[in-house]
C-alpha cells in the first residue's frame, strides 16, 4: 500500500474538480473496520488440553429484566446498508450472504436504548441476525450484549453464540449476531425468539439492563444433504470419516469424525487436532470455519466446518485430512497448559490419503 501511495502522491489535481458526497455511517464504519483490520494485533488465545479441541462456551447468561419494551415494523429508521456485509469484511465466509438475507425491520425499544433488526439469514445450521443499536449514552467501541435464544420453543437447542459489535456513530451501533444449532441438527424451517437482556461496554462500566424481544421465522437457504459414502481416510492409527456435506447457495458445510488411537502420539503430544484442506475439480480452494464439534465415547469427535460458496461449475470435492501435533507454549498456575496465536507450537502436520467425493447436484 505504501507504494500505490508514493505513486498518487505523484499525480497533480484540481481539488476544485471534486464535490463531497453524503455517506451512511454504516458506510464510514465500514472503512473505519477495515482500517482498524489492517492495524490490528493479535492477542493470546488460549486452548485447553483434550476437551478444547470441541469446547466453546455453551452458556447464554440470562438477567433480571426491568422495563417496559414494544415491537413495531420499523417506518421510520434510517436507511442502512446490510450489516452482514459490513462484518463481511472480518469474515470471508459470510462474503455475499447479504445477497440471500430476509428484510426484517423490526424496532424495540427499552429504558432508552432502541435496537432495530433489520436481516436475517438460516442456512439450516447458523442462524444470522443483523441488528442496529441507538443508546443515549457512549458505550465505547464494541459493547457487549447478554442473550438468550429459544429455537421452536427450546432453550437449550445451540452449540454456541457469537456477538459482534462495532461503532457506526456517536451512541450508535451495528451487530451481527451468528446462533449455531447443536450438531446433530440441521433444520428446513425454524421459530428463533432471540432475547437481548443486557447491553455494557467491555470494562461493564457501563451496563444497561432491559428487555429487546425479536421473533423471527426463518426457511433454510435450499439446503442439499448428500450423506458421503466414501471410508475414512486413516494413518498412524489416526482417522478422519466425512459423514454428510450440506449443500446451500451461499455455503457449504462438513461433518466429519475424527478418531486418535496412537497411544504413543497421545503421550508426546499436548494436543492433536484435526482439519480439513479442501478444493475442487477445478483447483479452487476453500477456506474453513469451525461451526461446531463434540466428544464422544472412546475418545471419538465430531466436527462440523463451514465453507464459503461452492464455485458453480466444480463437479467434485477433494479432502486432504491432516492432524496437527502441538506442544504448550506455557503453562498457567493451575497447570493448564496453552497456545499463543502465531506461536510455534505446531511442530508436525501429518497429512492423510485424500477423500473424493463427487458433487450431488
Amino acid at each position: 500500500m505504501k507504494n500505490l501511495f508514493k505513486h498518487f502522491n505523484d499525480i497533480e489535481i484540481d481539488i476544485t474538480e471534486f464535490e463531497e458526497a453524503e455517506v451512511t455511517e454504516l458506510e464510514k464504519a465500514q472503512f473505519k473496520r477495515d482500517l482498524r483490520i489492517q492495524t490490528s494485533k493479535t492477542t493470546p488465545r488460549k486452548w485447553m488440553k483434550g476437551a478444547a479441541a470441541v469446547c466453546l462456551s455453551l452458556g447464554i447468561g440470562t438477567a433480571s429484566i426491568i422495563g417496559l419494551s414494544y415491537t413495531t415494523f420499523a417506518q421510520e429508521i434510517p436507511v442502512l446498508n446490510s450489516i452482514i456485509k459490513l462484518f463481511s469484511t472480518q469474515d470471508k465466509i459470510i462474503s455475499g450472504y447479504e445477497e440471500f438475507a430476509d428484510q426484517q425491520h423490526l424496532v424495540v425499544e427499552s429504558n432508552g436504548i432502541t435496537i432495530t433488526v433489520n436481516e436475517s439469514l438460516f442456512d439450516s445450521k447458523k442462524f444470522l441476525v443483523g441488528y442496529y443499536i441507538e443508546t443515549d449514552r457512549d458505550l465505547g467501541e464494541s459493547p457487549e450484549i447478554e442473550t438468550t435464544f429459544k429455537v421452536d420453543g427450546r432453550e437449550h437447542a445451540l452449540f454456541h453464540t457469537k456477538h459482534m459489535i462495532e461503532k457506526v456513530g456517536p451512541n450508535q451501533y451495528a451487530g451481527l449476531t451468528t446462533a449455531i444449532l447443536n450438531l446433530s441438527n440441521h433444520l428446513q424451517e425454524a421459530n428463533f425468539e432471540f432475547h437481548i437482556s443486557s447491553i455494557s461496554s467491555q470494562d461493564k462500566k457501563e451496563m444497561i439492563q432491559g428487555s429487546w424481544d425479536f421473533e423471527i421465522n426463518a426457511k433454510a437457504t435450499e439446503p442439499k444433504v448428500q450423506i458421503v459414502e466414501a471410508p475414512a481416510s486413516k494413518k498412524d492409527d489416526l482417522g478422519i470419516k466425512l459423514n454428510e456435506i450440506i449443500y446451500t447457495p451461499i455455503s457449504f458445510i462438513v461433518n466429519y469424525r475424527e478418531t486418535i488411537k496412537n497411544e504413543n502420539l497421545k503421550e508426546k503430544w499436548d494436543i492433536i487436532s484435526s482439519g480439513l484442506k479442501v478444493k475442487d475439480n477445478l483447483g479452487n480452494t476453500y477456506t474453513p470455519a469451525l461451526t461446531g464439534g463434540i466428544g464422544h465415547d472412546h475418545g471419538d469427535k465430531e466436527f462440523v466446518y463451514t465453507f464459503e460458496k461452492l464455485h458453480p461449475d466444480a463437479e467434485t470435492l477433494i479432502f486432504t485430512p491432516f492432524f496437527r501435533l502441538m506442544e504448550a507454549d506455557e503453562i498457567d498456575e493451575n497447570g493448564v497448559k496453552y497456545f499463543k496465536d502465531n506461536s510455534n507450537s505446531i511442530k508436525e502436520i501429518l497429512e492423510l490419503e485424500d477423500i473424493i467425493v463427487d458433487i450431488q447436484k
